[in-house]
């Protein structure tokens, strides 16, 4: 039997974050106390310290005691962080920073990929589809298949033994030619180098690859071809293994390296990057000597055959990943409905078999799905590529996303999450913060939008000036979910709300 106590201990009273004398950036000596498990709203003019107090204080010295916590080796590939200019801290938890700053440029990084809705989509195929071709990774366009073999070993040896060697292969989702890009290349050689010079005279094009160089010098060593020859003079062969020779270990001079043909050179170490990621001159090459074409064999869709082929419904997940947000979801509500008997469903989706078993599963793809749709997203379809995102759909997504975390007592950290959002999605967004405080969290909003500030538990004004000394929370003024403060110390709320 399991007794219940309502007396308080000690734990109890660690109920806010507190800082004591920040002079981070802007800041003069400002200290507040924050209070845990509530929506704190942070206001005040351009300049006040808002972005400091939250961001380069609160959240920098959290994430910089979580980094303590990791071996010496790891902390040592990690980026330093130095502790915050302020006299005293405390009552911190764990930060998620959720900023505008846009997606990583990884060329195979989609919407799917950087949400949860991809993970639970590959998991619905991989029960559900039509032919069963594996598990979840055989959905994946990121992770290539395996084969591969071995004689088996019992760790005994024995005279005259005959050893059979085994075959396998893991079934993955990536495509062989593009390999999960979606896009192939084409070189213009003409834009790689000059026939008319010689490797000493500096006939390749390519930024990094001059005459003088430690490669260009070696290549000439390789006696693969002559570095003093103009290339218009390599016999068939010498071209051949200049521009596509496979990687081939060579000794040149007192040691050994491994030689490749400049053309797969180029592909592994430029084209196989985002352009948006590379230097300047190197992109403005790039978009010269290479033209990008979608894949003829996955035709953009990333993904190898068995995963084009098997469909749920007569819906493959390439299909269902090129749908708007708000056809996918219309999909998913279809076979939720048939997975719990009901009768009023698409004959197609009443034909799944096994999809009765299902439910959970569909039940929480659908939430995501309709989270997306009721904050803005619904246009976006899951094979958009994460690099075009701007910085609010990119911050939007991963407000949804941590919806679905089962974190709680975690700092969630959000910056100006209206920007950008038509009145009706500011509502929406609003039940999502909402949504994150009531789980247990304690969510901390950088914001000037009267609509936001309305729905605050807690706000704290910072100003007026670019160099405050105090930062006042008229806390005392309002009650959780209602009421609203009776004065604005900086002066910077709307009237609406004074």
């Amino acid at each position: 039997m399991t007794q219940t106590t309502t007396a308080l201990v000690p734990a109890d009273s660690h109920d806010a974050i507190v800082v004591i004398g920040a002079h981070e950036n802007s800041l003069r000596g400002v200290s507040v106390r924050i209070p845990k498990r509530r929506l704190t709203v942070f206001t005040g003019v351009s300049g006040s310290g808002k972005s400091s107090l939250v961001f380069s204080t609160i959240a920098s010295e959290s994430r910089r005691l979580i980094n303590e916590t990791y071996s010496s080796f790891v902390q040592s590939l990690m980026p330093s962080q130095a502790r915050p200019d302020a006299d005293h801290l405390e009552g911190l938890t764990p930060a998620i920073i959720v900023d505008q700053e846009r997606l990583g440029a990884n060329p195979r990084s989609t919407l799917g990929t950087a949400s949860d809705v991809g993970d639970a989509l590959r998991v619905l195929f991989s029960r559900l589809s039509v032919p069963q071709i594996g598990s979840p990774q055989a959905f994946a366009f990121n992770v290539p298949s395996v084969t591969g073999g071995g004689a088996p070993q019992d760790g005994q040896e024995r005279p005259h033994r005959h050893r059979e060697r085994k075959q396998y292969t893991v079934q993955a989702g990536m495509c062989p030619r593009c390999e999960g890009t979606g896009k192939v290349t084409d070189i213009d050689l003409a834009e790689v180098y000059d026939e008319m010079l010689s490797l000493s005279q500096g006939a390749i094009k390519v930024p990094g690859y001059t005459a003088d160089g430690y490669y260009v010098k070696a290549l000439g060593e390789t006696g693969l071809f002559p570095a003093d020859k103009p290339i218009k003079d390599f016999t068939p062969k010498q071209l051949d293994d200049f521009l596509y020779k496979e990687p081939t270990k060579i000794k040149i001079s007192s040691h050994t390296m491994t030689y490749e043909g400049l053309v797969g050179r180029l592909r592994s170490s430029m084209l196989s990057k985002d352009p948006e990621s590379m230097q300047p001159h190197v992109r403005a090459f790039v978009e010269r000597a290479v033209v990008y074409r979608t894949c003829p064999e996955c035709e953009g869709t990333r993904l190898a055959e068995p995963a084009r082929q098997a469909r749920i419904a007569g819906v493959s997940i390439a299909d269902a990943c090129a749908m708007p947000l708000r056809d996918l979801a219309e999909w998913v509500r279809g076979l939720e409905a048939a997975s719990t008997g009901d009768d009023d469903t698409p004959e197609a989706a009443r034909q799944v078999a096994g999809i009765t078993g299902t439910t959970p599963l569909l039940a929480r793809l659908r939430e995501t799905l309709d989270a997306f749709i009721h904050i803005g997203l619904g246009y976006l379809s899951l094979d958009r590529p994460a690099s075009t995102l701007s910085g609010g759909e990119a911050q939007r997504m991963k407000l949804v996303r941590h919806l679905g975390s089962g974190l709680t007592d975690v700092t969630y950290v959000f910056d100006e999450p209206s920007i950008g959002l038509h009145p009706h999605n500011i509502d929406t967004m609003n039940e999502l913060l909402l949504s994150l405080r009531d789980k247990g969290n304690t969510v901390l909003v950088v914001e000037h939008k009267p609509e936001v500030i309305a729905i605050a538990d807690h706000v704290v004004d910072l100003g007026p000036g670019p160099a405050p000394r105090v930062a006042r929370s008229p806390s005392p003024d309002r009650s959780p979910g209602c009421g609203t403060p009776t004065r604005s110390p900086a002066g910077t709320w709307p009237t609406a709300l004074v």
